[in-house]
């Protein structure tokens, strides 16, 4: 049974197939999130603990960080965070401790990154499958990427950009995709260059963006106070875009946010900015709303 994890500032809501459960974390602040191997994941706990869940659903810390942390990810088993007011990154030691990553604050390019609204932060964080490289939404910053587990960074796409959120394929090593202002960026290199798919959009502005095995799924809305909007469909591998229906409203209340869009185990999971949690049981067809009336929040998983 598949549950769907909504990450609030009083622990997380969780939501299978016969309808709300115990809330987990209860009490406790709930940030970013992110899947790991084996059915596990992690969490940001009170700005800067790193929790991780276990496949039975106990939750323990493993880490405590020096800075606060917008966005995590564990890739080839090492798990790395992202600030929240600055342009940081850290590693986790063995020991369980947050380490700064020098070679991140001196990529190429960085004086040129910029706040745009919010602080200026690492707003998203993922491995490719295999590992091999970890990349960096930076907010305004474009996408720096790493190849040596954060040793050192290469700038990939343009600032003028605006990124907002980058999410690497479940198991094709080679495609990463990107939320940003000018549409959806798709990258068939690991994430070393970058092509805009934009075509048919009314509306380019995407915060969210999820990949699943053979389609990218992105929301699209008019502004960061956007009162309504859509998810579109990219399917991997063909020309154009198109509107997911099945199930959801032609629009959707508010913005979807970086991270509202959830992917895993053949399901998909969406939360609008009216607090409506749709869930799709069969990629990104058949939606139905789950659950209503939802506080904001940091994050959604399916596990």
């Amino acid at each position: 049974m598949a549950t769907v994890l909504v990450a609030t500032h009083s622990g997380f809501r969780a939501f299978t197939d016969t309808g709300e459960g115990e809330r987990e974390l209860a009490g406790r602040s709930v940030g970013a999130v992110a899947s790991e191997m084996g059915g596990t994941c992690l969490a940001v706990v009170d700005g800067k603990e790193i929790w991780r869940r276990d496949v039975s659903g106990l939750w323990s810390k493993v880490a405590t960080t020096p800075i606060c942390l917008q966005s995590i990810a564990s890739v080839g088993g090492i798990i790395f965070g992202g600030a929240s007011d600055e342009a940081a990154m850290v590693r986790i030691t063995p020991t369980g401790e947050g380490e700064r990553l020098k070679g991140f604050d001196q990529v190429r390019g960085r004086s040129e990154w910029f706040a745009g609204g919010p602080p200026l932060g690492v707003r998203a964080l993922t491995g490719t499958a295999d590992g091999t490289a970890l990349l960096a939404a930076v907010h305004v910053g474009g996408i720096p990427r790493s190849s040596n587990r954060g040793e050192s960074w290469t700038p990939t796409m343009p600032i003028a950009f605006d990124v907002h959120e980058v999410r690497a394929h479940p198991s094709c090593p080679s495609l990463v995709a990107a939320a940003t202002a000018v549409g959806l960026c798709v990258s068939d290199d690991s994430g070393q260059n970058w092509t805009v798919i934009s075509a048919g959009l009314e509306i380019k502005n995407s915060l969210a963006v999820a990949v699943l095995q053979d389609e990218v799924l992105f929301g699209v809305s008019d502004g960061p106070f956007a009162k309504r909007s859509q998810i579109w469909r990219w399917r991997i591998g063909g020309e154009g875009l198109e509107q997911v229906g099945d199930g959801l409203p032609q629009w959707l209340e508010g913005k979807i946010d970086t991270a509202w869009i959830a992917a895993g185990g053949g399901r998909t999971a969406i939360l609008d900015g009216g607090g409506n949690l749709w869930r799709s049981s069969a990629g990104s067809t058949g939606w139905e709303r789950i659950a209503a009336d939802l506080p904001y929040a940091f994050g959604l998983l399916i596990l």
